[in-house]
């Protein structure tokens, strides 16, 4: 599995290969990015990784990060717009930049939904993602629905 270490991230945003959460995403997606966060939450593997750290002796709710990997570009880019996405539930919240081990959720776009990815991460030692272990889809109601693969 490829590491990628913060030192490296800074050198992508840098250099542009990150882009500004600002200039891709309007605000009043934020509800629905908030939602797709919460399905995925619920999904067995990323209940696990959140009872890990949970168990692993962590004050207050449990920090996630969720990233957009678009390969096609060579990009990757934080989903939400905002500096303290309000987003989260009772043992986890959405954060732009983790301090302590975290779950790291990559979401990597499809027709009609992304698949996903999710991994545990401390603030130095991020990964550009693993293999997909699922795949979410709005359903005909606009529900956030998810699937494994």
């Amino acid at each position: 599995m490829k590491r990628l270490v913060l030192p490296a991230l800074l050198a992508l945003a840098a250099t542009g290969c990150m882009r500004s959460r600002a200039s891709l995403i309007k605000p009043d997606e934020e509800a629905s990015k908030c939602e797709l966060v919460q399905t995925l939450m619920r999904e067995p593997v990323t209940q696990q990784l959140l009872s890990g750290l949970m168990a692993d002796g962590r004050e207050g709710p449990s920090q996630v990060l969720v990233f957009v990997r678009r390969p096609e570009e060579s990009m990757l880019e934080r989903l939400f717009a905002g500096e303290d996405p309000s987003c989260g539930g009772p043992h986890y919240k959405v954060v732009q930049q983790i301090t302590t081990d975290a779950v790291v959720l990559f979401l990597q776009p499809r027709v009609g939904g992304y698949v996903y990815d999710v991994q545990r991460a401390a603030p130095d030692e991020l990964s550009l993602g693993g293999e997909a272990k699922g795949a979410v889809m709005k359903s005909e109601a606009g529900t956030w629905v998810s699937s494994s693969i």
